[in-house]
């Protein structure tokens, strides 16, 4: 093993996806547990790791070790406060040593070489590692840091954001802008201007950050709201801009319905794999993630013959998000609960109760009472989940097709029992 810090590196993925329960699709991990490993990585250190360094970590032939900062970051999510207590924790067996006793008996062949080029490559060495660390600055703040934004239009998307900052107080190597949760919206920003602008293309609850080297140093929340129910369709969760649906008002007969001759009207390729978004992202008064109720009914469009249909709601709050996947029998692998920081997934837990005939009107409700959630499906309870997390006020909510569905009526209770939202979508 040419790396000696490999084989740990492979106990670190183990007990992550282990702790996680991450999934794997065709061979590699799903995009979405990286990111939900860099965003539990930064809300414990204040580090931010790309997503492209933890898809190089998770690569089956990877053999290189990261910088000891990095490795700090990983361990951290795991409870341990460096990488060498992971070590010393975690032993693990195995470890071959042929190459190195070869090494062992090179030097010894050739000791008087060795004496003679030592004192000459530690001198590069340490005149190397003087320069650098020269010209490597420190990350010191010395005063406040502006950071504030002006949103372009009230509501709705897209909208530009104009963010103000004033980085004149701190000393680094790098600053970036992060305009949410991914680590791949994250842009070099320069510290002399003051102004940076970005277009928000999806409601939602967005944490935009300002990074100076590896460290988050002032982070603002960015609320982009809709005006009532914005329809979009993309093609995944990770495009970056969707399309918006034509179509004036998704409301049709009493229910919530983009079909699919609205998608032929709005030039979508109904060929190719598809996901209908529909939006309500506002302030939902006095209602938290720790006490509340929402009752919904939902349907998949049978026209659409997908393989896997599949819907997702998703509970947009402060801090994070909730989710719950329903996928029809036979399908049960795709399915993903997340409730608080605990999160369950149809590869390593059962969660056949949720195969569901999408295909007909299912009742769906997840009712949490002091951060216990109880889903209910057609009124009967089916799964418990206890949390610890508290993600603060529900922001928003968001309804996920595999191609088309249609919501029925949406009701919303906070956690002192009073209708905070209701909506049976009639004309």
């Amino acid at each position: 093993m040419s790396n000696p810090e490999r084989i740990y590196i492979e106990r670190y993925r183990q007990l992550v996806e282990e702790k996680f329960h991450f999934n794997y699709e065709g061979g590699s991990l799903r995009q979405r547990d990286l990111e939900y490993l860099a965003g539990w990585i930064e809300e414990k250190t204040g580090i931010v790791l790309s997503l492209s360094t933890l898809k190089r970590l998770w690569k089956k032939d990877y053999d290189q070790t990261p910088h000891p900062s990095t490795l700090q970051a990983l361990v951290a999510v795991l409870g341990y406060k460096d990488w060498q207590e992971f070590k010393l924790q975690n032993p693990v067996t195995g470890i071959s040593l042929p190459v190195a006793q070869k090494q062992k008996r090179l030097l010894v062949f050739n000791r008087w070489l060795l004496m003679a080029t030592v004192p000459v490559f530690a001198a590069f060495v340490w005149l190397f590692a003087a320069v650098t660390e020269k010209s490597k600055k420190k990350l010191s703040v010395n005063g406040p840091v502006r950071f504030a934004a002006n949103k372009t239009m009230v509501q709705d998307v897209p909208t530009t954001v104009i963010f103000n900052y004033d980085l004149g107080q701190v000393e680094a190597d790098s600053f970036f802008f992060q305009q949410s949760w991914n680590g791949n919206e994250k842009v070099s920003i320069d510290p002399g201007n003051h102004y940076y602008s970005n277009i928000y293309y999806y409601p939602g609850f967005h944490i935009a950050k300002l990074i100076a080297n590896d460290s988050v140093i002032r982070f603002l929340n960015v609320h982009i709201t809709t005006n009532g129910w914005l329809a979009l369709v993309r093609r995944s969760p990770a495009d970056s801009i969707p399309v918006y649906i034509k179509k004036s008002n998704p409301l049709n007969t009493g229910i919530l319905h983009i079909t699919p001759d609205d998608l032929h009207s709005s030039n979508i390729d109904m060929s190719r794999s598809f996901m209908v978004s529909y939006f309500n992202v506002h302030d939902f008064e006095n209602t938290y993630s720790d006490n509340f109720s929402l009752e919904t009914r939902i349907i998949c469009d049978s026209s659409n013959m997908v393989p896997c249909p599949a819907f997702e709601l998703t509970i947009i709050c402060e801090g994070h998000i909730f989710y719950l996947d329903l996928a029809t029998k036979g399908c049960e692998r795709n399915i993903g609960i997340k409730m608080g920081e605990v999160r369950r997934d149809g590869a390593s837990s059962d969660l056949s109760m949720f195969g569901r005939d999408l295909y007909k009107w299912q009742r769906l409700q997840i009712r949490v009472v002091q951060k216990k959630a109880t889903i209910y499906l057609d009124g009967q309870p089916f799964y418990t989940i206890s949390f610890k997390d508290n993600f603060g006020r529900i922001e928003g909510l968001n309804f996920n097709f595999t191609g088309t569905g249609a919501v029925d009526y949406v009701k919303l209770t906070n956690g002192q029992g009073r209708l905070v939202y209701q909506d049976d979508f009639d004309k």
